[in-house]
């Protein structure tokens, strides 16, 4: 069969399909266009379930016009497919390609001068007759990054993935009767079997550290030094840190515990409401603390979260970013990759900041009365 033949039946075959995800779009009052034209109002998707790789899919795309009538727009509109190492897709066409296993989400969007609309459908692209089946890995509820889930035995053996910064993995062409070993340097080896007969769901919600957890609550001293590769001169219209603010600056601190979870608590009466605490997590080899929130960053326009040191009745000290820190022996030791930064009430006004990643954080457990016998 040429292929001009096998595509047009493709293509009939698609437009039989009728099951698909869509979106709508506000129209407003101005439901036609040039002429009284009626206009799309919104747009659906539509494609077979089931996509091998190395098949040849067409997409279609069908618009609802603001007069009531439905309109084939699988021409009229722009495609796209994300990932595209999973599923590639003719821009004008709809015509696609599945390049390897996996989810792939397919867009189609009118133009721009239509003010409308478009839709998106998700797909998953697997041998035939395999499933796909994803989870997450998790240590006392909290998510597990770097482990490796791998199908030992049964259809997909040596399929592998590895968890995400959620935990989550997924494994694309399993079947039937499987085993399937969850493991990480640092945490026992789980091993589970499985029947796969659909796309599932299995979680590993008992990872647990091959070394226990260590009892880390207590009373400390944080010391905070700033990187010494913190500028000396302005940036912009922002002033390097003070002299002062160079030097070491000491905290009264407690940390508390729920298994791997931390939290830390600077206690001291200059220490601003609300923004006094820090979380972490213990891992097998190190301690990762997040103080403030992950878009740390804000040059010239202040925090976004941080630890507040009140500095007086119109300025405060904060600082803030990712801290990798370690157990060396007692104390716990590590580098903040952060920033640490100066600013003036009213409106919290930068008026000093370092951005730097190589600030020093060391926690040291305070030390205990001794008892008289």
């Amino acid at each position: 069969m040429s292929g001009s033949k096998y595509l047009a039946q493709l293509v009939a075959a698609a437009a039989a399909v009728v099951a698909g995800f869509a979106t709508g779009c506000g129209s407003g009052n101005n439901l036609t266009g040039p002429g009284g034209t009626a206009k799309p109002v919104s747009l659906k998707i539509a494609a077979v379930d089931a996509i091998s790789p190395g098949q040849i899919v067409v997409f279609m795309a069908s618009a609802s016009m603001s007069d009531g009538t439905t309109q084939d727009y699988r021409g009229k509109v722009a495609w796209s497919a994300s990932p595209t190492s999973v599923l590639t897709i003719t821009h004008d066409t709809g015509v696609a390609t599945a390049q390897s296993v996996g989810d792939v989400t397919i867009t189609a969007a009118t133009s721009t001068d239509l003010q409308c609309c478009s839709a998106r459908i998700t797909r998953t692209v697997l041998p035939p007759n395999t499933y796909r089946l994803t989870g997450r890995v998790l240590e006392s509820g909290l998510a597990v990054q770097g482990a490796t889930v791998v199908v030992l035995s049964g259809t997909g053996a040596g399929l592998s993935a590895t968890t995400d910064s959620a935990g989550a993995y997924g494994l694309y062409g399993v079947a039937g009767a499987i085993q399937i070993k969850c493991s990480k340097p640092g945490y026992d080896d789980i091993v589970k079997t499985f029947t796969a007969t659909q796309n599932d769901v299995l979680d590993f919600p008992e990872a647990h550290q091959t070394g226990g957890i260590p009892s880390l609550a207590g009373t400390y001293t944080l010391t905070l030094t700033a990187d010494p590769g913190c500028p000396m001169r302005a940036q912009g219209n922002v002033a390097p840190l003070p002299d002062d603010f160079r030097q070491p600056r000491i905290y009264a601190a407690s940390l508390t515990q729920d298994g791997p979870s931390v939290t830390v608590t600077l206690t001291g009466s200059q220490m601003v409401t609300g923004q006094n605490q820090f979380t972490g997590r213990i891992q097998s080899d190190s301690i990762e603390f997040q103080i403030g929130n992950n878009n740390y960053y804000y040059y010239y326009y202040g925090p976004s979260g941080g630890v507040a040191e009140r500095l007086s009745t119109t300025q405060e000290f904060v600082f803030g970013g990712q801290l990798h820190a370690q157990r060396s022996g007692s104390p716990i030791m590590g580098r903040l990759d952060g920033t640490l930064e100066i600013l003036f009430e009213p409106g919290n006004t930068l008026s000093a900041q370092c951005v730097a990643p190589n600030n020093q954080v060391t926690l040291t457990r305070a030390a205990q009365p001794s008892r008289r016998r």
